[in-house]
């Protein structure tokens, strides 16, 4: 509807995912280098954490894709599921071609414990990407993790042990604080990231660059424009997009030639959204 009035060969805002509109941050961009470096260099496990809608998922399907391209290493990547540990569990064994008929999540990980170990060359290092794994923050679900990240196979050249699994976990804040009060597991993490939002002139190269590759103008959003998209967005994509979004339909109702901080603050309304709110100030010691 509104592409064809701001000379538009694609819609630039779309929440999905589209490698044609990638835009990587610097903080986007060293997630995706330290995940590689735990899956590259047989590492146990690795924590990427972020706000809803940062760009985690992204950041997985890059490091999922570079590693199978680049790497030729198998990838399996699913969102964890409450309560869901067995099916999960069920995905795996299918995805590493382990025969089982198990009904229960204890004897799903001993069918795999057993090919382990019986076979141990059949098996192939594996890259497990696990998102939205906040919701694994439970005993049995670091257990879970835990004794996937114990299994070990044999390499095939030089008959040297090595992990079966790396383990990669994406999921909300909170999930570090958690991980830390499991032992067990946090002894198994070596790298934690955490990306942080866009900051002003990175959330104006964001939206600038979705414009260039529509084939749009990137002066469709003005300056004023630009810096209250960051101030609503906090500089969350997901928020950039939906404010983009409804901004460049509502330009094209009112028929305007440019967006302008109003058809920005009408478009938050209309999406729910609300400017996010100032960083805490950093409170000095006095002593």
């Amino acid at each position: 509807m509104y592409a064809a009035y701001w000379n538009l060969k694609l819609k630039p805002f779309l929440n999905v995912m589209d490698r044609r509109f990638l835009f990587t941050s610097s903080q986007h961009e060293e997630a995706i280098a330290r995940l590689q470096f735990i899956a590259e260099n047989n590492r146990l496990a690795g924590v990427l954490t972020g706000i809803y809608g940062i760009g985690k998922s992204t950041v997985l399907k890059i490091v999922a894709s570079n590693l199978e391209t680049q790497h030729r290493l198998p990838v399996i990547c699913m969102d964890a599921i409450p309560d869901g540990l067995l099916p999960m569990m069920r995905t795996i064994l299918d995805a590493m071609k382990v025969d089982s008929a198990a009904t229960t999540l204890p004897d799903a990980l001993m069918d795999l414990w057993r090919t382990a170990n019986a076979r141990p060359d059949s098996l192939t290092r594996t890259i497990l990407c696990i998102d939205e794994a906040h919701y694994l923050a439970t005993e049995e679900g670091f257990y879970f993790v835990h004794y996937l990240t114990n299994l070990r196979r044999t390499d095939r050249r030089t008959q040297a042990e090595e992990p079966l699994f790396s383990v990669i976990l994406s999921g909300a804040p909170e999930l570090v604080p958690a991980i830390h009060s499991a032992p067990s597991l946090s002894q198994r993490v070596q790298i934690s990231y955490e990306i942080t939002p866009l900051t002003a002139a990175q959330t104006t190269a964001y939206v600038q660059h979705h414009m260039r590759l529509a084939g749009g103008d990137i002066w469709s959003f003005g300056g004023p424009a630009l810096d209250a998209i960051h101030r609503i967005s906090g500089g969350i994509p997901r928020k950039i997009n939906l404010l983009c979004d409804t901004a460049l339909m509502l330009g094209y109702a009112a028929q305007v030639n440019q967006v302008t901080p109003a058809i920005i603050q009408q478009a938050a309304g209309d999406a729910g959204l609300k400017p996010a709110p100032p960083p805490p100030i950093q409170q000095e010691n006095v002593r």
